[in-house]
């Protein structure tokens, strides 16, 4: 019997060890490569494209990869990716993701922030895989110019790695087509990394329709192409034909300035709303046109052509179409206007008006408590001789009474969620928004919730805390659709509060039919509500002025007449927020503080678009595109809508240009120096050792064609800088050594043809004081008739 139970018992040994590697085998053996940006290689603060390759050597795999992404030091997320893939198979899958940082990295290099889920992220469990457990990019500032070509071949392009404009830390070009095992992105926020598209004698149109359209949606939410031109210019760039700026004529010869010897062009007209960059002769080489809230720029010349490529110049020629892209994320030195919103928007925006309860009405309810209890209900016992009820009734009373208080308290809580939506939108000129909000929830149960949103407003979720070790997918999840995208906030607990941020552009809403003028210093005219919806407080914002005008109801329009400090309008100025960090006391100061900081907030984006007066208004409807799936919220909306105009100004004669008509832009010119502005003076900064471009912009009201220039006056504060001012003419800087210099002989040189007046400010350990006043100028001149 032994015997048998022994061989019985070896039997089942060698059948174990024998189907125990089969057992193995059934299991998935997932390998992973992951690649972040362009060739490894994104910018702070920017989206990008994300590549993974999967290679399975095991059983079939079904479930998701999660990438948990830091976008900055208070947003990110999980993004997961639904992924199918059989035995023995590889597979190469893109996804766009709003931003990258190395934040994660600092919990330590082997940190793990790829994952996969063996039957989804929700229910599944996640399984080891080998190869890239974390995406590891170079990192380069928002002020670094990412170049993207699109051409047959490379060399017809190398010099484009010597464009070096004032203010970007490096240039880097891509030769999309060019690099190896890459696909071009599908979605327009995989784009976002690149600053320029260059397509150079390339067949675009026979690109995928998605990759087509992907392109097109970036270019109106900001995105900017270059194309220079061939005969066949229109069927080649296919859906981007509409908006090219040229219409080409016959071959010929021309010289471009800056160039030695003439180069074959073609003749060109400008098309309606067509802007010319360069004219020679009337003759026009180069123009733009605003597309959205980006641009195409188009030369009459091939960009990659030898008889132009080969000249001494050609950097300089090319630096044009390629100045530096002075973006709302390139604010406060590297800080993305998400991030500031998270503390300017995010301290006002996550104060509910349920949050508060009237201290009265609560005093009233436990005054009345204590005196019905202690002297009446004593008295009415004592006299009845039924003081033993005390004990039942007592304890009943204290019961309603708490009912009772957390009822006033809840009522505005339990039915539903509360949502709260804040932004700011800019209008371009097509009639569409774009902008940034923040969408705040007050959740009315434990347990998860989930937003939808197109492809046109990207989300993001605000970290309850920064540094967190967690896997961020722990917080947030972040679902990628065909059409859009789904956020789910995860384990919400009764009566909490979190937020998704991010950027929209919501085409074809409307504008404000802005029709002023200004003249013997009264600005007058009428602007009219083109939105399908109503707005309020609708102001003319210039300088740090802002003139009411009133409300206005869809189609509804407004005279205006008011006086003004002279006339030339100053463009908007930043005014400052003061709400941020003020107990609110009531629903009007809550509303009132929301509008204050989006209004703060939105200079951030305005100041980098335009440098001109603005009509702004407000609106209380939740015209973001994001919803809360399967279940209905109450949403409380405000959103500033803001939109540039340029009143007619009939200038002529002597005109004196005062130091708050010139728009302001500060770049270190290595790139690398800190510099801050020191609100409310917008010439106060905080400025490291370095130096510094300073260029002032002439307002876009006066026509520089028309204007003679008589005296420049330049005023410098006290103190131990270098100043300079850069002559167009000679190329060389000028030394200011006075506080107070006049320039009368040729003020034409130092103004550049687009309006700028350019100086360079030189910090240096000799300086103890970091903060440093900029310059102030004044211009004279004489307008023709």
């Amino acid at each position: 019997m032994f015997k048998r139970l022994m061989s019985l018992s070896i039997f089942a040994c060698v059948l174990f060890l024998f189907f125990l590697p089969l057992t193995s085998l059934a299991a998935p053996e997932m390998t992973i490569k992951a690649d972040a940006g362009l060739q490894n290689k994104v910018k702070y603060d920017k989206g990008l494209p994300v590549q993974f390759t999967l290679s399975n050597g095991g059983s079939d795999f079904s479930g998701d990869l999660v990438l948990s992404y830091s976008e900055t030091y208070s947003l990110g997320a999980g993004l997961s990716v639904p992924v199918e893939l059989a035995a023995g198979e590889t597979k190469t899958i893109q996804v766009a993701v709003p931003g990258l940082s190395d934040m994660m990295s600092m919990g330590g290099p082997s940190i793990q922030t790829i994952f996969l889920y063996e039957g989804g992220w929700e229910d599944g469990k996640s399984i080891n895989f080998k190869g890239s457990k974390t995406l590891s990019p170079g990192f380069f500032s928002p002020s670094s110019l990412f170049i993207a070509t699109l051409t047959n071949n490379s060399d017809r392009l190398l010099q484009l790695d010597q464009i070096s404009p004032a203010g970007s830390e490096s240039t880097q070009v891509f030769h999309l087509n060019q690099m190896n095992q890459f696909s071009l992105p599908t979605e327009a926020l995989a784009w976002e990394t690149v600053d320029y598209l260059l397509v150079d004698e390339f067949s675009y149109g026979d690109l995928p329709e998605a990759v087509r359209q992907a392109v097109l949606q970036w270019i109106q939410q900001g995105g900017h192409v270059v194309v220079g031109s061939t005969e066949n210019i229109s069927a080649a760039m296919g859906n981007l034909s509409e908006f090219l700026p040229l219409e080409l004529g016959a071959p010929s010869e021309a010289m471009i300035p800056s160039l030695e010897t003439p180069v074959p062009v073609f003749e060109a007209t400008l098309k309606e709303g067509a802007v010319p960059l360069i004219e020679q002769k009337e003759e026009v080489l180069a123009a733009r046109m605003q597309v959205g809230s980006g641009t195409i720029t188009q030369t009459s010349f091939s960009l990659g052509d030898e008889p132009v490529t080969s000249q001494k110049a050609y950097v300089d020629l090319a630096s044009r179409f390629f100045p530096p892209v002075s973006g709302p994320n390139m604010m406060n030195q590297g800080e993305s206007i998400k991030e500031m919103m998270t503390y300017e928007v995010g301290q006002v925006n996550e104060l509910f008006e349920s949050f508060a309860v009237s201290k009265t009405l609560i005093m009233g309810i436990v005054l009345i408590y204590i005196i019905l209890i202690i002297p009446v209900l004593y008295m009415i016992l004592k006299k009845k001789d039924k003081r033993e009820y005390a004990w039942i009734i007592i304890p009943a009373a204290a019961l309603v009474t708490s009912i009772g208080l957390f009822a006033i308290g809840a009522k505005d809580r339990i039915a539903n969620p509360q949502i709260q939506q804040t932004g700011f939108f800019e209008v371009d000129q097509d009639g569409g928004l774009n902008g940034y909000y923040m969408n705040t929830l007050l959740s009315n149960r434990g347990g998860d919730y989930r937003f939808a949103a197109p492809s046109s407003t990207t989300m993001t979720y605000l970290l309850d805390t920064q540094f967190s070790e967690n896997p961020l997918q722990q917080s947030a999840i972040l679902e990628q659709q065909a059409t859009g995208s789904n956020l789910t906030m995860r384990d919400m607990r009764y009566w909490s509060v979190g937020s998704v941020l991010g950027e929209s552009y919501i085409e074809n809403t409307g504008n404000f039919a802005v029709d002023l003028a200004v003249e013997d210093q009264t600005i007058s005219g009428t602007i009219q509500n083109n939105f399908p919806f109503a707005i309020e407080d609708v102001s003319i914002w210039t300088g740090t002025r802002l003139m009411a005008m009133g409300d206005l109801s869809p189609g509804e329009q407004l005279e205006v007449n008011q006086p003004v400090q002279s006339d030339i309008l100053p463009a908007a100025s930043p005014i400052g927020s003061t709400y941020a960090y003020q107990p609110i006391a009531n629903k009007e100061e809550l509303k009132k503080a929301r509008k204050q900081t989006i209004l703060s907030m939105s200079y951030n984006q305005l100041e980098s678009n335009e440098s001109s007066p603005y009509v702004i208004a407000y609106t209380n409807d939740a015209i973001v595109p994001i919803t809360l799936e399967k279940q209905r919220a109450s949403v409380s909306a405000v959103h500033l809508i803001a939109q540039p105009f340029k009143p007619d100004m009939n200038l002529k004669g002597e005109i004196s240009l005062n130091a708050d008509t010139f728009s302001l832009e500060v770049n270190g010119v290595n790139g690398s120096s800190y510099f801050e502005n020191v609100p409310p003076d917008p010439y106060l900064y905080y400025m490291d050792n370095g130096k510094y471009e300073v260029a002032y912009r002439i307002t876009d009201a006066v026509d520089l064609k028309k204007t003679t220039w008589k005296e420049l006056m330049v005023t410098a504060a006290k103190q131990n800088i270098g100043l300079s001012i850069y002559n167009i003419k000679t190329g060389k800087t000028e030394e200011i050594t006075n506080n107070q210099q006049a320039i009368t002989e040729a003020v034409s040189d130092y103004i550049s043809p687009e309006g700028h007046i350019k100086f360079v400010v030189e910090t240096s350990s000799a300086n103890s004081q970091p903060e440093v006043t900029l310059p102030k100028i004044k211009l004279k001149g004489v307008v023709a008739p």
